[in-house]
């Protein structure tokens, strides 16, 4: 591909992309990662002669948005999936051939999403539903530069080549399903969230309902009335099932009169001690 083509479909490219600011990626054949943070598209411009020469080592050249932005990558499509995209309501801003018949899209949510993790979660749903690759599915995931070869050995071409990037399709508008995909994601993490603090509750209610109280071990016969170590017995009880330091410490504070300890501060010690000493003990065990 001459450098004049590699120019024009670069700057198309970009420019369905609508970011201010990219990240490109130059990664080498031993694993090095070259980053190039923060470059606006003239400045990637200027560097595609050198872009070029990397890419003809063996380096792949990859891109993605510099910070939050509105846009999903979804990789390792086919054509008919791409097809049932447009079909559905999630036309693509962005398509890239990155091997043949293998895809990349962009897709434009036609605002800027709210945090990484709403991001993400939105372009692993994108996959899901797509047939996309999920391990590519994340907020801030590279995709490749078009103008460039994709250097992966399983990829080469019949001739021993490596294949050409391609630009199929580089409108960049919003998808006309974006809107109520984005309520239908929003409203599927409110659920996974109240589902995951249901069940962190639950777990802490049952290991609560676990612990038997401090009393029972002050009155237990076996301690002969020694208090202390009654409080060690039950403290080693309290840490084995997972309570804090501080929660530890409270119960032997409240449960029996320890002025005979001295005042507040001493008090205070000496449950702490107790605490520490349980929790050293039974953490080794875990």
């Amino acid at each position: 591909m001459s450098a004049s083509i590699t120019e024009s479909v670069v700057q198309e490219q970009l420019h369905a992309m609508g970011c201010e600011l990219f990240e490109i990626g130059v990664l080498h054949r031993d694993g090095r990662m070259l980053l190039r943070r923060g470059w606006s598209a003239e400045r990637i411009d200027s560097a595609l002669g050198w872009l070029r020469r990397e890419n003809a080592r063996g380096a792949h050249i990859f891109v993605r948005p510099d910070g939050p932005h509105a846009l999903s990558l979804v990789d390792d499509l086919s054509s008919e999936a791409i097809t049932r995209m447009t079909n559905t309501g999630f036309e693509p801003a962005l398509v890239v051939e990155t091997s043949v018949r293998n895809f990349q899209v962009w897709l434009n949510h036609g605002r800027i999403l709210p945090d990484c993790t709403f991001s993400t979660l939105v372009a692993k749903e994108l996959a899901r539903r797509f047939g996309g690759d999920p391990s590519s599915a994340d907020w801030r995931h590279f995709g490749r530069l078009a103008g460039f070869t994709n250097q992966k050995p399983k990829r080469r071409l019949q001739s021993g080549l490596p294949p050409f990037v391609r630009l199929h399709k580089c409108e960049g508008s919003p998808y006309r399903a974006a809107r109520e995909f984005l309520e239908e994601v929003k409203s599927l993490a409110e659920k996974e969230s109240a589902e995951r603090i249901a069940r962190t509750t639950s777990r802490s209610n049952s290991i609560q309902d676990s612990i038997r109280p401090l009393v029972e071990f002050q009155m237990d016969p076996r301690f002969g009335g020694d208090l202390h170590r009654a409080d060690m017995a039950w403290a080693l009880h309290a840490a084995s099932r997972g309570l804090s330091e501080q929660q530890i410490r409270d119960e032997i504070v409240h449960a029996r009169d320890l002025s005979k300890k001295g005042g507040s501060e001493r008090q205070l010690d000496y449950a702490r001690r107790t605490a520490i000493k349980a929790i050293s003990t039974v953490q080794p065990l875990r």
